[in-house]
């Protein structure tokens, strides 16, 4: 909503902020519906083209879809916020050599980029791998598969930690590697070869994988 009141400031055809969040929504249901049935990105240069077409009536000027993505990527990093055990487990796992990367399902590369700037992240990671940047969303194993070539490692050498069952589980599951899902709410019967419900929990058998 900040990013959508900014971006209603610099359109030539003023839309109050709740409208242009109206359109945001009908175009985010056909979207998503698109991309997690198929496991396809939609890039964010498509979604602001598709809102800014809507709200002006015309196709919109390069320079304004370029601001106004700029401003999304500014908005939704400006509030983020790092779990407190996360950096003292990275920094156990720096410790001991263990290559690390990131793979996201985000619309821009550079809002992951951004998060892991903002809260003090990203030096810990070697590559940043986003269903933006290869077009593909897990739990499709193409994305994982990816980001494993950036380290020259074979699936089963390699651990997914994340927070979702149907998209890191699945997904690191389909692809042969171990996984480890964190999640604050109870899980049962999940595919996940270790479940915890914080980092801190899991930190002594990450570091063991």
């Amino acid at each position: 909503m900040k990013a959508l009141e900014k971006i209603s400031k610099i359109i030539p055809r003023p839309k109050s902020p709740s409208n242009l969040f109206t359109i945001y929504k009908q175009g985010y249901r056909v979207n998503e519906a698109f991309r997690t049935k198929h496991h396809v990105e939609i890039p964010i240069q498509a979604w602001m083209v598709q809102l800014l077409r809507r709200a002006l009536g015309r196709e919109p000027e390069d320079g304004l879809v370029e601001e106004a993505i700029r401003i999304v990527v500014s908005a939704r990093a400006e509030n983020a916020v790092a779990f407190p055990d996360s950096k003292p487990l990275l920094d156990k796992l720096s410790r001991q050599r263990t290559k690390l990367g990131i793979i996201s399902n985000v619309s821009s590369h550079d809002v992951a980029v951004e998060i892991l700037r903002k809260v003090g992240l990203l030096d810990y990671f070697e590559t940043v791998v986003t269903s933006a940047f290869v077009g593909i969303r897990k739990p499709d194993p193409g994305i994982f598969l990816y980001a494993l070539l950036q380290f020259n490692l074979q699936p089963r050498d390699a651990v997914i930690v994340g927070d979702s069952e149907r998209h890191d589980v699945w997904g690191g599951t389909i692809t042969g590697m171990k996984t480890v899902l964190v999640s604050k709410r109870p899980v049962t019967d999940s595919l996940a070869n270790f479940c915890f419900s914080s980092l801190g929990e899991a930190s002594a058998t990450i570091a063991s994988l």
